[in-house]
């Protein structure tokens, strides 16, 4: 009795918690179904009248989406250029960090754990201290106000080196070296051996890189001057006091990419072996 009860209690505990959790994302999504009416009205802030926390919609309204595809297409610009700047830095990243975390792990050259204590380093440092290096860099390479400005440094970074290398130490040395005997080359080795199983660490890796870059912000509004090249995340940030019906619907369109690579990558991110 005391074991049930004690079940109970924890799947309540986390039954709210969940509730809490996704309470923003319902909140969002029930506000984007509502009239531009009863959007203003909500949001309308004075002396007076202060915003209210309104779920269920007086009317149910696909208005704002309508507004956030057709009427204005500089959101369905800036989605596309999230695209645009996300997928190259996931492509880049994954690449780079599994032969960068291979070499790491299962290759032998001088310095080998020396550099990569400096990828540690690299790693705790907070994304200002490198902000100010990063826009000298690219503006000396000409690459200010363009998408590479945010892909390069984005891109090669050190957490992903870090992340597939705590994967690829549990791969067994003997299982590398019988695969060398057996004449298989080193890219062979590292795409037919040891990168199956570390596939939960690079769907974990993919999605990571994917939302962190999604939710771009500050190196948009440091590196690009030409709100043309913007992606959604600005406009998430920016424009939400002055439209808040069409934010909820982009906000709503801007969850559809993470999702479906999680969904896409679920199978081997849940049987990874942390």
């Amino acid at each position: 009795m005391k074991k049930r009860i004690v079940i109970i209690i924890k799947y309540a505990v986390l039954a709210i918690i969940a509730i809490l959790f996704l309470l923003p994302i319902i909140y969002m999504l029930a506000n984007s179904v509502m009239t531009s009416s009863e959007i203003i009205k909500a949001y309308t802030n004075s002396p007076e009248h202060y915003a209210n926390f309104h779920v269920i919609p007086d009317q149910f309204s696909l208005e704002q989406y309508y507004q956030a595809f057709l009427r204005r297409p500089q959101f369905l610009k800036m989605f596309w250029n999230s695209l645009l700047i996300t997928i190259p830095i996931v492509v880049i990243q994954g690449l780079v960090s599994v032969f960068a975390a291979f070499a790491f792990t299962k290759l032998h050259f001088p310095f080998r754990d020396a550099l990569f204590f400096i990828f540690i380093i690299l790693l705790i440092m907070p994304s200002w201290v490198t902000m100010v290096p990063n826009y000298m860099m690219i503006q000396r390479l000409g690459l200010l106000d363009t998408i590479w400005a945010l892909i390069l440094p984005s891109a090669f970074t050190a957490f992903g080196v870090c992340l597939l290398r705590q994967f690829m130490r549990y791969i067994p040395d003997e299982t590398i070296e019988a695969a060398r005997l057996d004449g298989a080359s080193t890219l062979r080795i590292l795409f037919k051996i040891v990168l199956p199983q570390v596939k939960g660490g690079f769907a974990a890796l993919m999605i990571l890189t994917f939302i962190d870059n999604w939710n771009m912000v500050e190196q948009v509004i440091i590196y690009i001057t030409d709100e043309e090249k913007y992606p959604l995340s600005v406009a998430l940030s920016s424009y939400a006091a002055n439209d808040p019906g069409v934010i909820f619907a982009c906000g709503a369109i801007f969850m559809i990419p993470p999702l479906l690579l999680y969904l896409f990558h679920s199978k081997e991110f849940k049987n990874a072996k942390y």
